[in-house]
């Protein structure tokens, strides 16, 4: 997701976006259960089969507004189709699945099953929650804003208050749109894959209607015990000091950067102190400007390098630069990370909800040490203040328990969901297995090797056991090398 924290990342990460930007509104009147097949516009696959399914918006009153979940299927490739489909459920909260069809067109599962891409509520055509947090692009400074701007959230409740019921957009709400999709569509049993945030959803689904589930892929799970942004700091600082233990074994990285771990200390310890500056330009054209970057930023934009394999490379080159005085190569990459100007609203529908009110009082402090700060849990209570909170989950520290058979992958370096969280979701799932991949963050775009892993999750999948999973092939993935100056 852009800017969430959540990003939906993964293999997500490459993924190139495959729908054109039109919204699939809110409607009054139109049939709750009525599925209609619809052109597929934009950029989606050859032969794919687009349709919308119209839902309560309210699944408890089941009166009033609609809500229109627009939906992407890639059939299968070969004959004969395997009667049981891939659900891939996105991330976030807040990126639309529909955006990941260019990817999900590549899956080896394809194959022999249809790809179902349903975008959540909140998402993409399915009543989007798009917010404008950063811009225009003709003044740089702009996009150097705090990650929650206080008055552009409230603008942005504000906007999408006057088409949703902004309490009806959870992952219990969700887990009822997916089981309708499956009823609607006629599948019998599904595969649900998820990416992330995509995880809870999935396994929320597992957890109400397992005898529909045939497998499950979990890349990069979330516990029911974690709430969103708590330990933020404290899991960003252990991938950026493993990242750095990795760059002093390795020759090359070591040479170029013999004192990065002192460099990294110096430099947060200069930010501690105040903001600095650097030149830097829009992505679109625009001309070079001085901007002012906090400690804030540096550490958001160390952290999103970090999320993604191929960019976590760059690090010890980028902290290098900055303790150095050289902030433009981090100003550089946070621009660009924010280069649409816009933020998913259904993060703060989704975590102001399930999440935020349940951050220990204790977690400014733990994080506030580390290099990222606790500025997230500052921004996040204070934009979930007056943001409209549905019903509290239900199942908010209560795992998951079941028999269906689950693949689990976690990345040594991801930021956010390292692999202990896959090992407490693995604990209560006695059909399980968990992948650790070396060098991987959030993402594992950019490491090389990647072949027979990807062949493994489609054995998977195919066998609904793990007969034919060939862990030891994660010993033959090894990361890109290091960024070093010439």
């Amino acid at each position: 997701m852009r800017g969430s924290g959540w990003t939906a990342a993964l293999i997500v990460a490459a993924a190139a976006a495959a729908c054109d930007g039109s919204r699939t509104e809110v409607v009054r009147g139109a049939t709750a259960g009525t599925l209609v097949d619809v052109a597929c516009e934009g950029n989606v696959p050859w032969g794919s089969r687009c349709a919308t399914l119209a839902v309560h918006e309210n699944r408890a009153t089941r009166s009033g507004r609609t809500i229109s979940l627009w939906i992407l299927i890639l059939p299968a490739s070969e004959s004969p189709r395997a009667a049981d489909p891939v659900f891939y459920l996105a991330g976030g909260p807040g990126q639309a699945a529909g955006e990941l069809a260019g990817m999900a067109a590549r899956f080896g599962l394809r194959r022999t099953r249809d790809i179902v891409l349903a975008d959540q509520r909140g998402t993409g055509r399915s009543n989007g929650f798009e917010c404008r947090f950063y811009g225009p692009p003709g003044d740089p400074q702009s996009y150097f804003q705090p990650f929650l701007p206080p008055d552009k959230v409230r603008v942005c409740r504000d906007e999408l208050a006057a088409r949703a019921d902004l309490t009806q957009y959870t992952t219990a709400a969700s887990v009822e749109d997916l089981e309708e999709i499956r009823a609607a569509l006629g599948f019998d049993r599904i595969n649900v894959m998820g990416g992330s945030y995509g995880t809870r959803l999935a396994m929320e689904y597992v957890r109400k209607y397992e005898g529909r589930v045939r497998s499950v892929v979990l890349d990069g799970p979330v516990p029911t015990s974690v709430s969103m942004p708590e330990d933020f700091g404290m899991l960003a600082q252990q991938s950026l000091d493993a990242l750095i233990d990795e760059c002093a074994a390795t020759p090359a990285c070591a040479e170029a950067f013999p004192d990065i771990r002192a460099e990294a200390r110096a430099l947060f310890d200069r930010l501690k102190r105040g903001p600095v500056t650097a030149l830097v330009a829009h992505p679109d054209g625009g001309r070079p400007a001085q901007v002012t970057l906090t400690r804030d930023h540096v550490g958001e934009a160390i952290r999103y390098m970090m999320y993604v394999s191929r960019f976590a490379g760059d690090v010890p080159r980028f902290i290098h630069e900055a303790a150095r005085g050289n902030f433009g190569p981090i100003a550089t990459f946070l621009i660009r990370h924010r280069v649409s100007g816009t933020f998913e609203g259904l993060y703060l529908a989704i975590t102001c909800t399930e999440d935020v009110p349940f951050v220990s009082d204790g977690a400014e402090p733990r994080d506030e040490p580390t290099y990222l700060g606790s500025y997230r849990i500052r921004e996040q209570r204070a934009a979930c203040k007056d943001w409209p909170r549905g019903a509290a989950p239900e199942w908010r520290g209560r795992p998951v328990s079941a028999r269906v058979p689950v693949l689990i992958l976690s990345g040594t370096l991801d930021p956010v969901t390292p692999p202990a969280h896959g090992a407490e979701v693995a604990r209560t799932l006695p059909n399980s297995r968990l992948l650790t991949v070396p060098f991987g963050g959030h993402s594992r775009a950019g490491l090389q090797g990647l072949e027979c892993l990807e062949g493994s999750i489609t054995r998977f999948v195919e066998r609904a056991d793990f007969e034919e999973l060939d862990q030891a092939c994660i010993g033959r993935i090894a990361r890109p090398p290091f960024s070093i100056p010439r």
